[in-house]
């Protein structure tokens, strides 16, 4: 059962530990940094418009702190806050890679 609490954000899987702590937010068996649908709700991350990484009611696409960090996002080396720095993340829509390789 996923929950929302405004200090920790975002829990999916309802595992009492927040989606940007949990290496597998959506209690799947796959690994985040592997997963290309972290929420589960059968869209691709990098086409995912209602993303919200941190839980705080703001979609990713207008949120300018997607992990709920404090650094912004346009400074902050990994938006997401998965331990993957966003030149290096499959699920980053600015990264080099070619988005059609994660379908």
């Amino acid at each position: 059962m996923e929950t929302v609490d405004a200090k920790k954000g975002r829990d999916t899987d309802g595992d009492g530990t927040p989606d940007h702590e949990d290496k597998d937010d959506d209690n799947d068996g796959i690994d985040d940094s592997s997963d290309t649908d972290d929420d589960g709700d059968g869209v691709p991350d990098h086409e995912d418009e209602d993303r919200d990484t941190d839980g705080d009611g703001i979609p990713d696409i207008d949120d300018d702190d997607d992990d709920n960090d404090g650094d912004p996002d346009d400074t902050d080396p990994d938006d997401d806050g998965d331990g993957i720095p966003d030149e290096e993340d499959e699920d980053h829509p600015d990264n080099d890679d070619d988005d059609n390789d994660e379908l």
